[in-house]
């Protein structure tokens, strides 16, 4: 299949993914009361969130850069942060599999000669490292809210679970990205004060629509939310794909329905605000690089 057809056959499946997933929602959920319950959303609390969301933007880009100065190129930071956001408008706004990864890859390979495979490495651990950090936060969460018993073999289980996610990833990157062994563990931090601030920024919204307990419950379907909307079938920003989970979600957390699908919606609008500032770079120009040496 050609490419240009495969990118538009994503898209379409993305489409019907968030579709049907929407459909469901407004079919389970009061719509009435989510209106309320967004149109009286507390601006200074979602202004709080807007700063927690890009924090943790500016940490990832930060991340980023430390993958990519492996494979030889040395950005500067300021540059580095430059392009992460113009991916992010991308990401927002391409269809199908022209995405924001894939723009980065294809400048720097253009602008300074980079083997795209070598970039496609380092921007594929970069996601990988992102959702190990997510599924860590996300068992160890787990542990002190109301997730029932027999989910996942209960506290042992998932306990378990949390204490084998690194030494997975550190074996997965010892045999198969041995040159990023050196920043493994400062990527790592990394991608959980990423998620710290993700978490922050969703405690500021659960705020900012009334919600004054279990947040525990809804920052561990959130997290669960955010590993499902890095998949494929998700649009960017995982619009339909939270809003589904949270909607039904809370069958197993005790959490308020309209609420969470509320932060949903919410988070999913600060992403698209924040990937706004990519404008600002559509015209970046590739800077020198730096020797560090």
């Amino acid at each position: 299949m050609h490419q240009k057809h495969k990118r538009w056959l994503k898209l379409i499946i993305q489409l019907l993914v968030a579709t049907v997933a929407i459909y469901f929602v407004v079919r389970e959920i009061d719509t009435d009361a989510l209106k309320k319950v967004l149109f009286k959303a507390d601006l200074v609390w979602l202004l709080l969130a807007l700063v927690a969301f890009n924090f943790s933007k500016i940490i990832s880009a930060y991340r980023l850069n430390h993958f990519f100065r492996v494979t030889g190129l040395k950005l500067s930071n300021r540059f580095n942060l430059k392009l992460y956001y113009l991916g992010m408008l991308y990401n927002q706004f391409l269809p199908g599999g022209i995405g924001g990864d894939g723009y980065k890859v294809y400048f720097l390979n253009k602008a300074y000669g980079v083997k795209v495979k070598f970039l496609i490495s380092a921007t594929l651990l970069d996601r990988l490292s992102g959702v190990v950090a997510l599924t860590f936060l996300a068992l160890s969460l787990s542990l002190l809210g109301s997730l029932p018993p027999q989910i996942l073999g209960g506290w042992y289980g998932l306990a378990a679970l949390a204490v084998l996610v690194y030494p997975v990833y550190y074996l997965l990157v010892h045999w198969l990205f041995k040159a990023y062994k050196s920043i493994s563990h400062l990527t790592n931090l990394q991608a959980i004060l990423v998620q710290g601030f993700q978490l922050l920024s969703v405690y500021f919204i659960l705020r900012a629509t009334g919600v004054e307990a279990n947040y525990i419950d809804y920052m561990t379907l959130f997290l669960i939310t955010s590993v499902a909307a890095a998949l494929p079938a998700s649009l960017p920003g995982g619009f339909g794909v939270r809003e589904f989970i949270f909607a039904f979600g809370n069958g197993y957390f005790s959490i308020q329905q309209t609420e969470s699908v509320a932060l949903a919606s919410l988070f999913f609008l600060i992403t698209l605000l924040s990937s706004l500032v990519g404008i600002v770079f559509l015209k970046i120009e590739a800077e020198p690089t730096f020797n560090n040496e």
